[in-house]
């Protein structure tokens, strides 16, 4: 329980940020561009002179700040891994005269790569700050008040920093752990009856067939914010089914990154937060592409471990060019279209995207859940959990009939019914289609 004392000092905290996002919304396109050019000469100057992970890099490709002139010298500046971080040491990825407060943060580890980084209390602070405001705008400056936050409560995880400083503004009860008993969550959601909900689309999945199991819909609920995770079409059909009078909005976000980007509410595509990061869309030379590509971030809003060019997310995408009907000038990606490490490889060689296969399934009647795994080329597995007293021969028959379509006959099929699909060890994500296979940094 925070003092008087601790909530006014974090609520000054939350207006100074408040303040900071408000402004720079206003901002025209040229006046974005001209502080994201020179966040990012700051930043890499920094990197430069005082973060030994990038002394290395810049070294070893031979890049040195004069090298920027305008835009199109980005990519001169080296790609960051996930590999790079990872095998970094604490010494290595902040200055050595850090005087900034900084917290620890590791990544979730969803692409099979946890890695762990340094943010200052003021990027946590422009974060929150600029969730808040995108919650204000969801609610067309009305905010609903009863609230239930779904939260990763690893300590040294983004959102339990997060979670920290929300309770400025919302109170204990009202945020829960994600690695609690889905029972438990089932329970309090009950109780509770809120009109908004913040979650991950696993831990919310998982609750939402539970409340299917008990025959209950939830009609209170108005506004459904899902993050961090792929939101496949049968989950969001789940959540129309048990909330149908909600409103379902996503955001992209990372440790790494903070907030990239949010879906607009007028349209389907997403508009990156270009006041926080600057995002590039590359083909596998880390050349810029209008095709489909790699999602490669610059954070400009942390300086503890400067994120720049950073390729760790794993994301891919594509540019949306044409306007958007909400009127703004951000820049568009019409959806994150997988990540690297679920892009699965057909008998062929083809990559298939994991939303073939999920939007392949999402209609085969008698699925409670599921995973698809891929161990080899041109072979699926397909782990099912039945609904109960759904015939597993006809489950088995649609799975299969489903994905032979989308695949044309380009992959093995396997079908193995199981009790439960849990998260792995540490984890909260269920993910939906898993590749094995060795993918490269």
């Amino acid at each position: 329980m925070l003092t008087p004392a601790q909530i006014r000092a974090r609520g000054q905290h939350l207006h100074t940020a408040l303040d900071h996002v408000i402004e720079q919304r206003g901002w025209s396109m040229p006046k974005r561009r001209a502080h994201q050019w020179r966040t990012l000469k700051s930043l890499v100057q920094h990197a430069f002179d005082h973060i030994p992970l990038y002394k290395r890099l810049f070294k070893d490709s031979d890049f040195i700040p004069e090298m920027l002139d305008d835009w199109d010298d980005l990519p001169k500046i080296p790609i960051l891994t996930k590999q790079d971080l990872r095998t970094a040491t604490e010494n290595d990825l902040i200055a050595s005269n850090n005087r900034d407060d900084i917290r620890w943060l590791a990544s979730s580890g969803s692409t099979g790569i946890p890695a762990k980084i340094a943010r200052t209390e003021s990027s946590l602070w422009h974060y929150m700050a600029s969730n808040t405001a995108l919650f204000y705008d969801w609610c067309q400056g009305a905010p609903l008040g009863n609230g239930l936050y779904l939260v990763d409560m690893a300590p040294d995880s983004i959102d339990f920093a997060a979670a920290d400083l929300l309770r400025t503004t919302v109170p204990d009860s009202r945020i829960f752990s994600v690695h609690d008993p889905v029972a438990k969550l089932t329970r309090e959601l009950l109780s509770i009856v809120p009109e908004f909900i913040s979650s991950y689309p696993s831990t919310l999945r998982a609750i939402a067939l539970e409340l299917k199991a008990q025959n209950r819909v939830i009609q209170k609920t108005h506004l459904i914010h899902l993050t961090s995770e792929m939101l496949d079409a049968h989950t969001r059909q789940l959540l129309g089914y048990i909330f149908p009078n909600a409103r379902l909005i996503e955001t992209y976000t990372s440790t790494e990154g903070g907030l990239v980007a949010f879906q607009c509410p007028h349209d389907a595509r997403w508009h990156i937060a270009e006041t926080n990061v600057i995002c590039e869309i590359v083909d596998e030379s880390g050349q810029p592409t209008d095709e489909l590509g790699h999602i490669v971030i610059t954070d400009l809003t942390n300086t503890a471990t400067p994120i720049i060019r950073y390729r760790g997310l794993g994301d891919l995408a594509r540019w949306d060019p044409t306007p958007c009907p909400c009127g703004s000038s951000l820049r568009s990606i019409r959806q994150i279209e997988g990540r690297a490490a679920a892009m699965l490889r057909a008998r062929s060689g083809t990559l298939i995207s994991p939303y073939l296969i999920t939007n392949a399934i999402e209609e085969v009647p008698g699925l409670a859940q599921y995973q698809v795994v891929q161990k080899q080329p041109g072979m699926l597995e397909v782990r099912v959990v039945a609904e109960t007293n759904a015939p597993r021969q006809r489950i088995e028959k649609g799975v299969k009939h489903a994905l032979e379509s989308a695949l044309a006959n380009d992959a093995d099929l396997q079908v193995t019914f199981v009790s439960k699909i849990a998260a792995p060890a540490g984890s909260h994500k269920v993910a939906l289609v898993i590749s094995e296979l060795p993918l490269a940094a």
